[in-house]
């Protein structure tokens, strides 16, 4: 048994340490120099004046920067939160008491690859810089100063050393190494390790080294101003799950290797944008956005050293706490993010995410909901309660699955997956108990609540059907493909009978639209709600119960300015900031704008992907917010500010209802089927892959009084590739012509042609070359509605124009609106001219120029409708 005498030589080991740490000998800090290189200008870069308390994160695969614009931030090294607080300062002689960094914080520079904070004074300047490299756990902090006198920055930080939410260590203590230049962090057996410091770092305020007590850990570091006209000033942070050696190892490692770390980010950030899809359109701001899309969801990927590498959820603050936003594995936002990754081309993370949430499927075949980073250090498998608790997420891996193969056509990974996917299957199955061919909530946990009056009573909700439904649509294809006759024939069987279910049980005849749920008393819960606009972006519904229902999600009560609601405005449990009752979900708004392309309804869905982009530039910059006020256009004070499943909603129905893409690799197949607004005079997207066949696509389009053209040319490098095109037409159009490669084409019976680039049409056509083909559709008459457009500002209302309907008979067209009392609003047509008058709703109409229709709605209730009459000008 150890004495008392044993217990307090322990105790007074880390102080023994750290008087041997000072005492001299160790040089190694005197050769870590960071010669002065260039930071080169993003092509995608966003930059702007610091806005005090707005997020500013820099993340990589092995650690994040946690910050806001000011320069204060939490430091990260996964699993391990290592310290928060951490700020600059600086102390000049020409001012006698030193100034806080957040007070002379002046711009941000925000790039891929490392961001930029500019400390502006009369005596000085400082730009810091700051990086986390993909394969070294750690942060690197570069400073560029100029100043013509000596400076000292003072860089503090409150030591943490924990794990993630809801790990948690005892013992911690940190002290100062003088001969290293760095804080030590560690605990008790030292397993959990991580350093602070800096090479050019002389001094720091010390504090009782058993313990890390409440005040900040401070670093002085003296600035000569020639030498500093050389190098960068390095501060790093490094740690890990590992022995002290190893983090040292790694800090020198960062500060020697900057260029390098810095240049490899660099090489990262130009490959992802060189080789997924692009657009050209006539909104830069649309362009640019997707750039940004595709570098976020690059950066959801965290390699955790105990659990491998799979998709986090979102990034923020932790605060007092070790929850930093959604900073850990999800497996239903994974899956929602994977369709926006299959249409952009980023498939081997894609792959790499689906076999990681196979790894951690329980027994019995369910797919992890969630793994915190800290999972391999509590029982969070078997006591916690959160690994398992969603229904929603086994199908959704089944979905993620299938798109992921239809878009690569990687057989391999089915095979290896295959194993995996018959038990998800089964589990699936048990979830399926009273005969309708719909999977329970009541059986196999949540879907699309987790707290609030809403999920009362609740037997199965629309959003877990839905995914189902699309899960057994899937199935089919890939057992088949698999040559598993047994599940092949099961979903067979079921997949009718569910979908049957889906649309019928929850269809509510009166109220015109999809039910949120079925109660356990066989009732329904009638709210309107988002939820319903799932199924629809996977087009499971009649076409006609679907636009009706499309219809109501189109109306600002669900449809903001800035996103849908999850619930009507006009419901008894509405409440503008409760979770799943009345907030602005991106990730939600993103399936209503799917829904609506894939129903052909593109004037009610472009404004809310348009949305989702502005989102861009407005909050965090490049990152897109978890929900927003279901009153204002502002982000909830709790919000995660860099969400990736919202990032998602920008890219997918972009690709996927905009331009109408699903490839099908294993049949050598793709559809396009775009419906761009027709203000668009061209657009170009690049590089859209389908198995080894890359894509561009151009459209030109053009406008008369008298019809239209439009022009599509396709230009695929790889293997042959058929691609199922369906034109966009005119309300109303006549006499419209189909050409392909110059030849006169008949379309099938849903409207679409077969092209095949390189192909002869006919036969007795000589062959165009293979990289090319040319899709000229011209029509006469015709009308279409240019869809609206809103210009966002943090913190309005939502007051602006909804198009609920739009529809062409034999004598003209009816239009259907919504909009502010009291507001009037210009609607663009293009096509035919007409003559407008109201047929319903308190509102007026006028002719303003060509092609537009100015409505006034009359003063009264909030927010009115009205009908519109159009008729051809005789």
């Amino acid at each position: 048994m150890m004495t008392d005498l044993g217990h307090r030589m322990i105790a007074l080991l880390p102080l023994l340490v750290t008087i041997m740490g000072a005492l001299p000998g160790d040089a190694s800090s005197q050769t870590l120099t960071v010669p002065r290189f260039e930071i080169e200008p993003s092509p995608i870069e966003l930059s702007g004046p610091v806005r005090p308390g707005e997020y500013l994160g820099v993340t990589g695969p092995r650690s994040a920067w946690l910050g806001l614009e000011t320069g204060e931030a939490e430091l990260w090294v996964h699993p391990l939160k290592v310290g928060s607080g951490f700020r600059l300062g600086f102390s000049t002689p020409s001012y006698g008491s030193p100034i806080p960094g957040e007070q002379l914080a002046r711009s941000v520079q925000v790039r891929p690859e490392i961001t930029t904070i500019t400390y502006s004074h009369a005596a000085f300047q400082v730009r810091q810089h700051i990086l986390a490299p993909a394969d070294v756990p750690g942060l690197l902090v570069l400073l560029e100063v100029d100043s013509p006198e000596p400076l000292e920055v003072v860089a503090e930080f409150e030591p943490v050393l924990n794990y993630m939410w809801p790990g948690s260590i005892g013992g911690q203590y940190a002290y100062w190494d003088a001969g290293r230049r760095v804080f030590v962090l560690s605990e008790s057996l030292q397993m959990q390790n991580a350093v602070v410091g800096s090479p050019w770092a002389v001094n720091s305020v010390e504090h009782p080294a058993h313990q890390l007590g409440e005040a900040p850990r401070t670093m002085v570091i003296p600035v000569d101003p020639e030498r500093a006209r050389r190098e960068f000033i390095p501060i790093a942070v490094a740690g890990g799950t590992m022995p002290r050696e190893e983090v040292f190892d790694s800090y020198e490692r960062m500060i020697s290797n900057a260029r390098s770390l810095y240049d490899a980010r660099r090489a990262w950030a130009d490959s992802v944008l060189a080789t997924t899809v692009s657009i050209e359109s006539p909104d830069p701001g649309l362009d640019l956005a997707l750039e940004w899309a595709k570098i976020n969801l690059e950066e959801q990927r965290v390699c955790n050293p105990d659990l491998g590498c799979g998709f986090v959820a979102g990034w923020g603050l932790s605060g007092n706490g070790t929850r930093p936003g959604f900073g850990w594995f999800f497996g239903g936002d994974a899956a929602i993010n994977t369709f926006a990754m299959d249409a952009l081309g980023q498939w081997e993370l894609v792959a790499e995410e689906l076999a990681f949430l196979a790894r951690y499927q329980r027994e019995d075949g369910k797919i992890t909901h969630e793994i915190s980073q800290a999972a391999a250090r509590v029982p969070w498998f078997d006591v916690y309660p959160y690994a398992y608790y969603h229904a929603d997420t086994t199908p959704y891996w089944m979905v993620a699955l299938y798109e992921y193969w239809r878009a690569s056509g990687d057989d391999e990974l089915l095979r290896e997956l295959w194993p995996a996917y018959r038990r998800a299957w089964a589990w699936c199955l048990t979830a399926e108990t009273d005969g309708d061919g719909i999977i329970e909530n009541t059986v196999g946990g949540l879907g699309a609540v987790e707290v609030g009056g809403l999920g009362a009573a609740l037997h199965q909700d629309i959003y877990l059907a839905g995914v189902w439904v699309a899960a057994l649509e899937g199935t089919r294809a890939l057992a088949e493909r698999m040559g598993d006759a047994e599940i092949a024939g099961r979903a067979r069987e079921i997949a009718p009978r569910a979908r049957v279910t889906l649309d019928d049980a929850y269809w509510l005849e009166g109220a015109g639209h999809h039910a949120f749920g079925i109660l356990a008393d066989g009732s329904t819960n009638d709210n309107l709600t988002v939820w319903p606009a799932t199924a629809a972006a996977f087009g499971l519904f009649d076409a006609a119960r679907a636009r009706s229902t499309l219809t109501h999600l189109a109306s600002d009560r669900v449809s903001s300015d800035w996103g849908a609601h999850m619930l009507s405005t006009e419901s008894d449990l509405y409440h503008p900031l409760q979770y799943n009752m009345g907030t602005v979900w991106p990730f939600v708004t993103g399936y209503v704008a799917w829904g609506q392309y894939r129903y052909r309804r593109p004037w009610a869905g472009f404004h809310l992907m348009d949305a989702v982009k502005q989102m861009t530039f407005d909050w965090s910059l490049g990152r897109h917010p978890e929900l927003l006020s279901g009153s204002f256009y502002q982000p909830l004070d709790q919000t995660v500010p860099h969400q990736f499943f919202a990032t998602a909603m920008l890219a997918t129905p972009l690709l996927r209802g905009v331009l109408g893409w699903e490839p099908d690799a294993p049949l050598g197949r793709a559809r396009l089927a775009p419906q761009l607004p027709p203000d668009w005079p061209e657009v170009t997207v690049r590089r859209l892959r389908a198995g080894g066949t890359s894509t561009d696509v151009e459209i030109r389009q053009r406008w008369t009084a008298a019809g239209g053209e439009r022009r599509t040319t396709l230009t695929t490098t790889g293997p042959p590739l058929t691609f199922n095109f369906v034109p966009d037409v005119p309300a109303g159009a006549v006499d419209v012509t189909i050409r392909v490669n110059g030849v006169d084409t008949e379309p099938s019976p849903d409207g679409s042609v077969e092209v095949t680039p390189g192909a002869a049409t006919p036969p007795d056509t000589a062959a165009r070359p293979d990289e090319g083909a040319e899709i000229v559709v011209r029509w006469t008459g015709g009308l279409t509605v240019g869809p609206p457009r809103v210009d966002l500002h943090p913190g309005q209302r939502s007051t602006g124009l909804r198009i609920l309907d739009f529809a062409a008979d034999p004598a003209g067209w009816t239009l259907s609106v919504e909009g502010t009392a009291g507001r009037t609003y210009d609607i663009s047509l293009f096509g035919t001219p007409v003559a407008s008058s109201v047929t319903s709703g308190s509102a007026r109409v006028s002719d303003s120029g060509p092609g537009v229709v100015r409505v006034w709605f009359a003063e009264g209730e909030a927010r009115a409708a009205a009908t519109i009459r159009l008729m051809p000008r005789m």
